[in-house]
């Protein structure tokens, strides 16, 4: 009964002394974002985004993708700016379109956040696009928003599409 007891006491010690080794580590990344009534979550619209919306009847896109600077910086991928992080990508972004047309970068500060943000226009085939791509440096995070359409759908979606843009908190 002794060697029960032991044997018990032996576990349960072993099992404490363990637990104590843990530490709270934060885990996944939280925002929040403004979205129109309009639009409705989808999961379909890109394989890495953390956030899509849209609205099939009026052509009206919106996708987030996150990138973790300490990730970026494990691959040396060292960026100075919400500029920097949005240029390296429309260097490349459509670059085979037909009729691609990038506008110039403005940047700008809404909730406590660095923004850069510019606008693109492309064809494929007889459909031409209108996409806003805004980088939104967080602390910890770039966020790459992208707001699509039709070309003549522009006029109608600009607005809301600049106030998403503006809207991500972290």
């Amino acid at each position: 009964m002794k060697i029960l007891y032991s044997i018990l006491f032996l576990c349960a010690f072993t099992t404490v002394s363990i637990s104590q080794n843990l530490e709270r580590k934060k885990a996944g990344n939280c925002f929040t974002m403004e979205m129109p009534s309009y639009m409705a979550k989808t999961f379909d619209l890109n394989d890495v985004a953390i956030l899509q919306y849209t609205n099939a009847v009026m052509e009206a896109y919106v996708v987030v993708i996150d990138d973790s600077k300490e990730e970026l910086n494990s691959l040396k991928m060292i960026f100075q700016s919400p500029t920097d992080f949005l240029t390296n990508f429309t260097d490349t972004y459509q670059l085979d379109a037909e009729k691609r047309s990038i506008s110039e970068t403005r940047e700008f500060e809404s909730n406590e956040n660095q923004h850069s943000q510019l606008e693109m226009t492309w064809s494929e085939g007889e459909t031409s696009f209108y996409m806003l791509i805004t980088v939104v440096e967080t602390k910890e995070h770039y966020y790459k928003i992208l707001c699509w359409t039709l070309l003549r759908n522009k006029e109608l979606l600009k607005k809301d599409y600049l106030a998403i843009s503006k809207s991500l908190i972290d």
